[in-house]
């Protein structure tokens, strides 16, 4: 038979074993324990992310998924390459080709399309380059440049600043040394004029690096590229046999239509086989002239829409529409559209009706 002591050392042992071990569960310094001091600093400092700067969708890029599209849809032959030189470097862009269904040639019409679109754009661009041909007319729609913006800011490295460790490394080396310690140093080589040279010539070269062309200059090369690409369209369509041409222009696209009607009105003293259509037309921040400037010494007939998708306010519509009557210029008509989008059938029964009186000739062979 066991005795009473014996009976009590056994659960002694037994409430005592449960404790020591979750005790040692507990106890990071047990050899058991998987995770250190170490470990538990790097989980609560992650390393820093770097931010991504977003890109922008590029202009090639929608012109390019242009072609595509009209490749994929077995239309590709309608795509044009025409060289332009306008900066003094010959300069690649795509035109659009439609050749007309009628029977009844009345001449060609080069569409020029507004900024952020391209040759084929849904809105007016494509429904006048495709139902012109039905009237008649040889269309092109060609590819503008996109103007000139301003470049991102240039990021400065951040200065990081010193630990307390590297402080008091940074006053040990600025202690005065001992004479001996100085005798060991190396001097430089270069004299410190050579020094302060050649890192003034760093810095200038990464500021030539980050500074690009200055914003005249920009201006200047858009103004060149913008002419010379109209011209070109110009140029094509008379290879073609087309010359009793009418330049239709959207948006942005108008001042520079404009102008290059006024450059070979004043180049041949007459502009005779051309006609000028603007839809929603609005000044251009880098155009050289105002667009008001420019219709005043236009003697062509000269068709200006406003729709509801117009951009221009009414008090810059009726000061273009007083202008053209204070210089008598009959050949001018306005005509305001305000229940009817840029790309209604509206748009595109007054352009042809209007170009049926104002515009209607035939094809040289």
């Amino acid at each position: 038979m066991t005795s009473l002591p014996s009976v009590l050392f056994v659960l002694s042992l037994i409430s005592v074993l449960p404790f020591t071990y979750v005790h040692a569960e507990d106890d990071p310094s047990a050899p058991g324990s998987t995770e250190t001091s170490d470990d538990a600093e790097q989980t609560e400092t992650p390393a820093p992310v770097t931010p991504m700067r977003a890109t922008p969708y590029p202009a090639s890029e929608r012109h390019q998924s242009l072609i595509e599209h009209m490749t994929l849809f077995q239309r590709a032959e309608e795509v044009i390459t025409l060289i332009a030189d306008g900066n003094g470097a010959a300069d690649s862009f795509y035109g659009l080709f439609l050749r007309e269904r009628s029977g009844n040639p009345q001449g060609g019409a080069l569409i020029l399309h507004d900024l952020g679109q391209h040759a084929h754009w849904p809105e007016l661009v494509a429904p006048l380059r495709e139902g012109l041909t039905e009237s008649g007319w040889t269309t092109l729609a060609i590819e503008l440049p996109s103007p000139p913006v301003d470049r991102l800011p240039v990021r400065q490295p951040q200065q990081e600043v010193p630990s307390s460790a590297e402080t008091e490394d940074n006053d040990q080396a600025d202690a005065p040394q001992s004479p001996s310690e100085e005798s060991q140093e190396e001097p430089s080589n270069a004299p410190l004029d050579d020094r302060e040279e050649q890192e003034t010539n760093e810095v200038a070269g990464t500021t030539e690096e980050t500074t690009g062309p200055s914003v005249e200059e920009q201006r200047q090369m858009y103004t060149g590229s913008m002419t010379a690409r109209i011209n070109s369209g110009l140029s094509y369509l008379a290879s073609r046999g087309q010359l009793n041409n009418v330049i239709i222009a959207h948006g942005d696209a108008a001042v520079w239509a404009a102008g290059i009607v006024q450059t070979r009105q004043r180049e041949t003293e007459n502009a005779n086989g051309m006609v000028l259509i603007m839809v929603d037309a609005r000044e251009h921040p880098l155009s050289p002239l105002r667009l008001n400037q420019i219709l005043d010494t236009l003697e062509i007939p000269v068709l200006d829409i406003l729709t509801a998708d117009a951009r221009s306010t009414e008090w810059q519509d009726q000061q273009r529409l007083g202008a053209m009557k204070r210089k008598h210029r009959s050949g001018y008509q306005q005509i305001r559209l305000s229940s009817a989008s840029a790309d209604s059938v509206t748009v595109l029964r007054r352009i042809r009706g209007w170009l049926k009186t104002n515009a209607a000739g035939t094809e040289l062979p």
